[in-house]
């Protein structure tokens, strides 16, 4: 009885340490999902910051501290992207929609403006002013 006992027990010990590791498994398979989702969504949501820089390094003669500062985040919010640019809101909202800024949604509906999009208008912009055309 005591070797049937000791058979039952070590089978139920094996049975249960297969169980803890199937358990860690898909625990760590849904940390695998979880992490690849979120980078993802990161990824989806941002400009390349290579985009960025190949901006900077076109326009770098044309850009000024203020601008590079600018930059630095690649989406900035409606307040400040107005701010910048010496615009109302509602200018800014409409520049969004006519498609000269190109801007992005958060899941709480607020505009994110892409921050490359806003000083390429600027430059545009202010050649078109004096004159000057990169094109």
């Amino acid at each position: 009885m005591s070797r049937e006992f000791l058979a039952r027990y070590r089978e139920a010990l094996e049975q249960q340490a297969a169980a803890e590791k199937a358990l860690i498994d898909c625990r760590v398979e849904v940390a695998m999902v979880e992490k690849e989702n979120e980078l993802n969504v990161r990824a989806s949501m941002t400009l390349p910051k290579s985009m960025t820089d190949r901006f900077i390094a076109e326009h770098r003669g044309k850009l000024e501290a203020d601008d590079l500062e600018f930059l630095s985040e690649k989406h900035r919010g409606g307040k400040e992207t107005a701010d910048y640019l010496a615009v109302s809101e509602s200018k800014l909202k409409r520049m969004a929609n006519d498609g000269t800024l190109e801007v992005r949604r958060t899941g709480a509906g607020h505009r994110r403006y892409c921050t490359v999009s806003v000083v390429r208008h600027l430059i545009e912009d202010s050649n078109a002013d004096t004159g000057k055309g990169d094109a």
